[in-house]
């Protein structure tokens, strides 16, 4: 903003009726340019001054300072509506990028379902049936049971103890 924009809104300024769109820029050429912040300085006091005089109101002491709270305070309006429009990108941004990521697990899930029903159909009812049919060998028996039962010691007779124990320890 140039001076001479500056200087046209000042009056704008004083009334409160400045255009949100212009107050960013309005405040940072007053923060940062001397010449116009006297001006403003100076019309501010004049103007808030004869109003409350004309209304009879306690004139007063310290205009500057209501200046500098003023402008800070449209200041802090301004940053506040920037900031919630960046937190509204942010979240916005953020759903977006949230449904991209479900969307594509989801595209994801099907091409993997999609594989393993293929191989599950083109594998047949045994994964390696064509290749070694005549080589397996299924039958109805539980072979680890049996195995199991096959493998328990049976008693011993006292035939078999005393036979052991002549082996053991021979007669001399």
């Amino acid at each position: 903003m140039t001076c001479l924009e500056a200087q046209s809104y000042i009056m704008s300024f004083v009334e409160g009726k400045i255009p949100e769109s212009k107050q960013d820029e309005f405040v940072r050429h007053m923060k940062n340019c001397k010449n116009c912040h006297d001006e403003l300085e100076y019309y501010y006091t004049l103007i808030v001054g004869m109003n409350q005089l004309d209304n009879n109101e306690e004139l007063s002491t310290d205009f500057k300072n209501e200046l500098e709270v003023k402008l800070n305070k449209m200041e802090h309006k301004v940053k506040g509506k920037q900031r919630m429009r960046f937190s509204a990108f942010s979240v916005f941004l953020a759903g977006a990028i949230l449904v991209i990521f479900l969307v594509y697990a989801n595209c994801l899930n099907r091409v993997y379902n999609f594989e393993q029903n293929s191989k599950l159909s083109s594998q047949g009812e045994y994964y390696f049936s064509r290749e070694l049919d005549g080589h397996l060998f299924f039958s109805d028996r539980d072979l680890v049971y049996e195995s199991e039962i096959n493998n328990i010691p049976d008693e011993e007779t006292f035939y078999e103890r005393v036979h052991l124990y002549n082996i053991l320890f021979p007669a001399e």
